[in-house]
């Protein structure tokens, strides 16, 4: 099992977040979005995050697995995730705060400006 480090780099995190939430925006043009473009815009945030996370903590080419893993969750169900095939849920979406401290309605909206 992997040790999680709450050492994390918040700072890390955040500016994955602000990039992806640029991203949005640039793709929210159109005034009603699609489901699949919001559930595949969610998975790129979560794949940025899980990402951030694992170079905050020191593991910068962090896994599914691994990720899966901190959150207790299987590798595969965590995959269906951030392939956009699945959405989280809301039990999902605690922990995810809980160990990387990123502000939901940034992971969730890619809306940083309310956190």
């Amino acid at each position: 099992m992997i040790q999680q480090n709450v050492g994390y780099d918040k700072g890390i995190m955040l500016r994955a977040l602000i990039c992806i939430s640029r991203q949005d925006r640039k793709m929210s043009t159109s005034s009603k979005l699609s489901a699949s473009s919001v559930r595949s815009a969610f998975s790129a945030r979560l794949t940025m995050l899980r990402e951030a996370y694992g170079r905050s903590v020191g593991r910068p080419s962090m896994t599914r697995k691994e990720f899966a893993e901190i959150l207790g969750l299987e590798a595969e169900r965590y995959s269906t995730y951030e392939r956009g095939t699945r959405e989280p849920p809301l039990s999902v979406l605690v922990e995810i705060h809980m160990i990387t401290g990123v502000n939901l309605n940034g992971l969730i909206a890619g809306d940083i400006d309310k956190a």
